[in-house]
């Protein structure tokens, strides 16, 4: 019940902050990469993870994020950018590549012309 009440506040919060919560999906309890703390000093070795797909303006991502982060239930908060949601071109009807993607021959020499180049300046760079 204290996930919920928190996943209530957070929701909350992105709702007065004119975003739109399009998907929560909770990831479950798991053991977090290094120790941990929240705001109010308390360490943490598990958490449950929460992923929430929100559509909201970036102004109002910044203030949303930091009134989030002020909740000593959450212990960490990110924000990903997503420019357009991916779609698996399998399930978009056209056929799946699963070789190299085809590109002319221009774009391919350029492109490893440009990587030894960039390689080479930094062996350069390395022998002064």
């Amino acid at each position: 019940t204290e996930t919920v009440q928190v996943l209530k506040r957070v929701c909350q919060t992105i709702w007065n902050g004119e975003g739109v919560i399009k998907r929560v999906e909770h990831l479950g309890v798991r053991d977090t990469p290094y120790k941990m703390s929240s705001p109010d000093g308390q360490r943490w070795t598990q958490a449950r993870y929460v992923l929430m797909d929100v559509d909201m303006s970036i102004p109002n991502s910044r203030t949303i994020l930091s009134e989030v982060r002020k909740d000593f239930d959450v212990i960490r908060t990110n924000a990903i950018r997503l420019d357009q949601s991916f779609i698996r071109p399998c399930t978009s009807g056209r056929e799946c590549e699963f070789g190299e993607i085809s590109i002319d021959e221009t774009k391919r020499k350029n492109w490893k012309r440009n990587k030894l180049k960039k390689t080479y300046m930094r062996t350069q760079n390395r022998e002064k």
